[in-house]
């Protein structure tokens, strides 16, 4: 019995190998560009989901996290991400308001550290949970950082600037940014509290989220300084970003396949620290931050790595697990934000096969909801939301299975998809904006 299965599978595979042998590249920049245009459904999703990120946020800025009530309050690292989805579609207006109302919650308390969740229950101001998170610090600086360059000189800009520059200093003093000569010093920003999908929980880790966000907050918050005339604060943050840089090199690149790819975590503990060869959507963050320290070859070797041995196919659907663990297993689950930075990805190589292929992964896993998900997974057979599995599962237990997600509405998970689809629709020749549907 186990010898039939055995080469069931390889047979599976093997055929799969050939069909995508002999499959040639049938979608071109303008084919896609009629899909972008003709598909309802795919269309519905991406204005329901927008419109609906707009109007949530009421007029002094405050922006909740979720419609469905799975989270409390508004989170400062939505909101980071909420302002470059503003920027791409023009609406700067609205992402100074939502950057303002969580610069007044933390000045109100005379907080410098960028808080986990921000609320209102109490009037403006108010903090639901004062717990820091690096990368949600970053997201803030970053997108404050790209609005003042997207827009040029503001008053909010002129009176936020010394607020903002503390904020970029104290991400990257060595309170947590551990450079130096301990071995304890990799080189990389720690994040104490990194809320990840994998295991469901928070990681103390340097995990290359941060990296890329504080990298790219670097990279912008320079430009700000030389154009505030700061040439010292400039130096510094150089100087930063080159030894940040250095780190990930050293301590975030891992060799898979005789390539360099890109590590999701380096754990610290309580000397040198390990790499953490486990992968998903994490792997993906240079393309959300649009920072690549140690060069775009990495990312796309890491992102050829991933679809070579991780990409999976149910019911004709192709998609990346969520979470992949050290040693080959993997969640039966995808989350929003991967998904967008996927696409971005596919968007920024032309590859319009891979773009077609993750658009009917997007309609597949949020069929049925009117609104864009935060997690979906495949359900049936035996298997629920984060079942660990293996290939062997996917090949013989689970093409019966069908698509179920959570939380739609989730701020952070929308705001992703939608900034993807904006920068897909504007690769192509599209309004980034989608027309409201009914």
């Amino acid at each position: 019995m186990k010898l039939n299965i055995l080469l069931s599978l390889v047979l599976s595979v093997f055929c799969q190998f050939l069909v995508a042998g002999n499959q040639t590249q049938t979608i071109g920049k303008e084919q896609l560009r009629q899909i972008l245009e003709t598909d309802v459904e795919l269309n519905r999703l991406y204005s329901n989901t927008y419109h609906k990120l707009l109007s949530r946020m009421e007029d002094d800025g405050y922006l909740p996290e979720s419609l469905t009530g799975a989270y409390k309050g508004m989170y400062p690292r939505t909101v980071g991400a909420y302002t470059l989805l503003m920027i791409e579609t023009g609406h700067y207006r609205e992402a100074e308001l939502t950057l303002n109302y969580v610069f007044d919650a933390m000045a109100a308390h005379d907080e410098i550290f960028v808080p986990h969740v921000v609320g209102k229950e109490e009037g403006r101001g108010t903090i639901i949970d004062d717990q820091y998170q690096s990368d949600a610090h970053a997201h803030m600086i970053l997108g404050w950082a790209r609005l003042a360059l997207a827009r040029g000189d503001s008053q909010f800009e002129k009176d936020t600037w010394p607020y903002v520059k503390r904020l970029m200093n104290r991400l990257c003093d060595r309170t947590l940014f551990l450079y130096g000569g301990w071995s304890i010093e990799p080189g990389l920003v720690r994040a104490v509290t990194f809320e990840h999908s994998r295991d469901g929980r928070m990681w103390d880790a340097f995990d290359l989220l941060t990296q890329s966000f504080v990298g790219a907050a670097l990279t912008e918050m320079i430009k700000i300084a030389d154009k505030h005339g700061d040439s010292r604060q400039a130096s510094v943050w150089r100087e930063k970003e080159k030894i940040l840089s250095e780190g990930i090199n050293k301590h975030l690149v891992v060799e898979r396949d005789g390539m360099p790819t890109y590590a999701e975590m380096f754990i610290p503990n309580g000397d040198g620290g390990n790499p953490y060869m486990g992968m998903g959507w994490v792997c993906f963050s240079p393309i959300a931050a649009g920072w690549e320290g140690v060069g775009h070859q990495v990312m796309k070797n890491t992102m050829a790595y991933m679809e070579n041995h991780y990409l999976q196919t149910t019911g004709g659907i192709k998609w990346m697990p969520t979470d992949i663990y050290p040693d080959g297993v993997f969640v039966n689950e995808v989350i929003g934000k991967g998904i967008g930075w996927e696409l971005d990805f596919a968007r920024a190589e032309a590859n319009y096969e891979r773009v077609n292929e993750i658009l009917q992964l997007i309609k597949a896993s949020n069929v049925g909801k009117s609104i864009y998900m935060e997690f979906a997974w495949l359900e049936g057979n035996g298997f629920t939301r984060n079942s660990k599995i293996r290939k062997t599962d996917v090949y013989h237990a689970m093409n019966n299975s069908q698509w179920v997600s959570r939380d739609a509405g989730n701020g952070e998970q929308n705001t992703w998809f939608c900034w993807a689809m904006a920068r897909l629709r504007k690769s192509v020749g599209l309004p980034a904006e989608p027309a409201v549907h009914g």
